[in-house]
């Protein structure tokens, strides 16, 4: 069988016409302005949702999901799955329902409350990406990673040193290994005639794997 492209005919619905699987810019999303910065950027998000290596069925978490940009982009790929976003502030709580509206994702479920209570009644994860803990972060990993399936994947994205030495610890001390990641971009701006790099602050994913059980 050959299947043959019609030209002109777009290969998404009209409304998702300008918008990417993953990897959006960051202005497609929604954010709150006093706020604006802490959103996963476009880089960070791609890079983590690979390290994540969902499946079209994967149960995906998205702790402190912010507006939502990690949890929709999740919700496309794993579009025969389930992306449960939880988020501790209405704002960005709100934020998540009209990113998702915009999208015209339906798997997403966003859940207003603070980890660990607020995912009691969701079903175990394939995987979990944790982005907006702060420097609570510690006391989540380790009831996220007991809920976590045997062979799942979870992901941290950490923007202090201090943090991340915390994180990589008790990481390795729970899954037996962990991989950190240190993303720094830089891009192109046209200043004083000349193009120049301007850099992002640096960041860092940590990502483990759950023991298998033999």
């Amino acid at each position: 069988m050959i299947l043959v492209r019609k030209p002109g005919v777009p290969d998404r619905p009209i409304a998702l016409v300008g918008k990417r699987l993953f990897g959006n810019p960051d202005e497609v999303f929604l954010q709150s302005k006093p706020k604006r910065g802490l959103l996963t950027s476009a880089e960070t998000r791609s890079i983590a949702l690979s390290q994540l290596d969902l499946g079209p069925t994967s149960i995906v978490w998205d702790v402190g999901a912010g507006s939502g940009s990690v949890s929709i982009e999740a919700a496309m790929i794993a579009a025969e799955g389930a992306v449960y976003a939880i988020e501790m502030d209405p704002e960005d709580h709100g934020l998540i329902k009209s990113n998702a509206d915009t999208f015209g994702v339906t798997n997403l479920t966003p859940i207003l409350g603070k980890a660990p209570e607020a995912w009691e009644d969701i079903p175990d994860p394939d995987c979990i990406f944790i982005g907006g803990a702060g420097r609570h972060v510690r006391g989540i990993i380790e009831p996220a990673f007991a809920r976590l399936k045997p062979g799942g994947r979870i992901v941290l994205n950490i923007g202090s040193i201090e943090n991340l030495h915390e994180v990589h610890e008790l990481l390795q001390r729970l899954a037996g290994e962990a991989r950190a990641t240190m993303i720094n971009i830089a891009h192109s701006t046209y200043q004083l005639e000349r193009h120049r790099f301007e850099s992002l602050n640096p960041t860092f994913l940590i990502t483990a794997i759950k023991p298998v059980k033999s």
